[in-house]
């Protein structure tokens, strides 16, 4: 059965069908950003996926993932911005932003 549009299952099911790009970048973003002992959440309710870091940082793809983008403000300018084929460096530098604490990885045990 297919969920309802207005729904999250529903939200969820449109944003996987329009932005597989920006889905498995984010994914791959969120991955390396626990490396750094940060564990943003993946939301899929304002049309495009998001990770969002903290209260004043949020992240978010171009449609094809071939961009991230990040600011204060979902999708909203000023934003910092880099490819998506350099996910450490990404992950890097939106972790110096929370602190010099999270800056550098962290190796699991």
């Amino acid at each position: 059965m297919i969920p309802p549009h207005d729904t999250p299952a529903g939200d969820r099911l449109n944003v996987a069908t329009w932005h597989p790009g920006a889905i498995a970048a984010l994914q791959s973003l969120r991955i390396e950003l626990h490396t750094h002992r940060i564990y943003p959440e993946i939301f899929y309710d304002q049309g495009r996926p998001r990770l969002v870091v903290s209260a004043d940082l949020t992240v978010w793809a171009d449609q094809a993932g071939t961009v991230f983008c990040w600011g204060a403000s979902f999708m909203e300018e000023p934003a910092d911005q880099a490819p998506t084929d350099d996910v450490p460096r990404v992950a890097h530098r939106i972790a110096g932003r929370l602190g010099t604490h999270y800056a550098d990885p962290v190796t699991p045990p």
